[in-house]
């Protein structure tokens, strides 16, 4: 008789033992697998929850504008925040020399000068704003612009002051002697863009007479990873510029925001983390006592049959064959226990949170392509073989002669 029907009799044979022996298998399969499944799931779900959020904050940024502001190093924020603009100013080259730098946390660099000024042909004071197209990056691609350059030779004008002095678009007028046309009228914004002419850099340090400088570099903060993201931009943009200017982080509500998935993500990270450790924890107790409760339910069989056995070594059955007998009893059972565990751990663990298919497929799958599957697979059947190996030992060791004397 092959080795094979062999085995295939003492499955039959011993049908309650093989059961236990199999559930205890197919168990501790089952919960590994229902833990790494749960663990990719929560996983995703993290990165999903982020990548949201990532795009929310994207969304907002892009319809907020600017919200970092460089203002030289001499400037009294006190008077800055009372006229709303620096009177102090710093050289053109600085923002330049931020586009030639590396700095990764800042991107839309826009220089401006701004003033309070007369407008003498219609006796009323404004807010001047020279400003500049977005300064392209040297070192790397830059994103499509926040804001166009007003052209030379026209002007953009407030929606106050637009409506006001009754000059809508298109309209040629005169500041301070200068013939400019305006080109656009902005909608009501509700803050000091109301009440502001907007012309060309050049052509407002000409009328200035500041050439060559600016009191303000505006920027869009990209999402840093950090919670002190002015911390954080300062200390690249001091790597450039050393102390001679000062960052100012307008609040908004994408800076909340990205503060929220900064939190998000860290807490997301530390309880995966954890769970990763239990899990590992769990995951060892769980094979381990598999393993024992293998050995020792193949050691009683041995002992129970102890006769049996010592009559196949009578009739010729080798102790090699013996080995084999309960080596592939137990490579078999560790076979079918890790089928068993795998599909019904993966079942469990995608139950186990309410998700969505779509969402479950990835992880579930991740979880075959990054090797959970093999692994079961393959380390199942080679810890049911090693946790048989003693009772296997036991069975072909026995000497026939004196085991059936004592029967």
């Amino acid at each position: 008789m092959s080795i094979v029907r062999l085995i295939c009799k003492e499955l039959l044979f011993s049908k309650l033992t093989s059961l236990l022996m199999l559930l205890a298998v197919s168990t501790a399969a089952a919960y590994v697998v229902t833990t790494v499944t749960m663990l990719k799931i929560k996983q995703q779900q993290l990165v999903t929850r982020v990548v949201a959020m990532d795009d929310e904050i994207r969304k907002i940024t892009k319809d907020m504008g600017f919200n970092i502001n460089i203002l030289p190093r001499d400037q009294n924020l006190t008077d800055f925040y009372s006229q709303d603009f620096a009177d102090k100013t710093m050289p053109y080259e600085f923002v330049q020399r931020l586009a030639d730098s590396n700095i990764a946390t800042i991107q839309h660099l826009r220089p401006a000068l701004i003033r309070k000024i007369d407008w003498p042909e219609y006796n009323r004071q404004i807010i001047l704003m020279g400003v500049h197209g977005v300064v392209p990056w040297t070192h790397r691609k830059s994103p499509q612009p926040l804001s166009e350059p007003v052209p030379t030779g026209t002007m953009v004008l407030g929606y106050q002051l637009a409506r006001e002095l009754k000059l809508p678009a298109g309209t040629v007028t005169r500041l301070q002697g200068r013939e400019l046309s305006i080109g656009k009228v902005l909608p009501a914004r509700g803050d000091k863009d109301d009440i502001t002419v907007f012309i060309d850099l050049e052509t407002a340090q000409q009328m200035l007479n500041l050439p060559g400088q600016v009191n303000l570099i505006q920027a869009l903060e990209c999402n840093c990873a950090s919670i002190d993201r002015v911390g954080e931009i300062e200390a690249e943009i001091a790597t450039v510029l050393g102390s001679d200017v000062q960052v100012l982080e307008l609040s908004t509500k994408a800076i909340a925001r990205a503060r929220a998935r900064t939190e998000v993500e860290s807490a997301g990270k530390r309880h995966l983390a954890s769970s990763q450790r239990n899990a590992t924890i769990y995951s060892l107790l769980a094979i381990v006592t598999a393993c024992l409760l293998t050995a020792s339910l193949f050691l009683l069989n041995v002992r129970q049959r102890q006769g049996e056995i010592a009559t196949w070594r009578a009739l010729g059955l080798s102790k090699t064959k013996i080995m084999l007998l309960f080596q592939g009893k137990a490579l078999l059972l560790g076979l079918l226990g890790s089928a068993l565990g795998y599909a019904c751990g993966t079942y469990l663990g995608w139950r186990s949170h309410e998700v969505a298919a779509t969402e479950s497929a990835l992880p579930l799958a991740e979880a075959v392509i990054s090797g959970v599957a093999w692994a079961v697979f393959a380390l199942t059947p080679l810890l049911t073989v090693i946790a048989s190996w003693i009772p296997a030992v036991v069975a072909a060791s026995q000497q026939p002669a004196l085991v059936l004397a004592r029967e």
